[in-house]
């Protein structure tokens, strides 16, 4: 049941990115590029925490050679989320946004997408 319920929060944001799509696909009245705002800040909070989880170890240990030493940090955890939800409820249809934010929320590894993925085979947190 709990692994039901992350399924269902956990790709909630995708799931209404892909139905606005959709939407805007089908109905062509909106504008292209509504509630950008919120979308480029999801995006920038994504970039950033992508880096921080990827790119900033890869860059150590290329001029380490080893992960000794290495602090991990922390992004901004579920900012990025947070933000295409607010953008893909403003500028639901709009073709634009709603590209942006799939590509957001994919990359977010702060993201709702992301835990699940991370989280999927710890039987401690999913399982009784």
């Amino acid at each position: 049941m709990r692994r039901v319920l992350g399924l269902i929060f956990g790709l909630a944001p995708l799931v209404l990115l892909a139905t606005s799509l959709v939407f805007g696909l089908n109905s062509p009245v909106r504008p292209m590029f509504d509630g950008m705002g919120f979308m480029i800040a999801a995006a920038i909070v994504t970039v950033l925490n992508f880096y921080l989880s990827f790119g900033r170890p890869l860059m150590f240990r290329l001029r380490h050679g080893t992960m000794d030493g290495h602090r991990f940090v922390s992004g901004f955890p579920m900012i990025g989320t947070v933000l295409v939800m607010l953008g893909a409820l403003f500028a639901f249809g709009t073709v634009g946004s709603a590209a942006i934010g799939v590509f957001a929320i994919l990359l977010d590894t702060g993201g709702s997408f992301w835990f699940i993925i991370s989280t999927w085979h710890d039987r401690s947190f999913w399982d009784s």
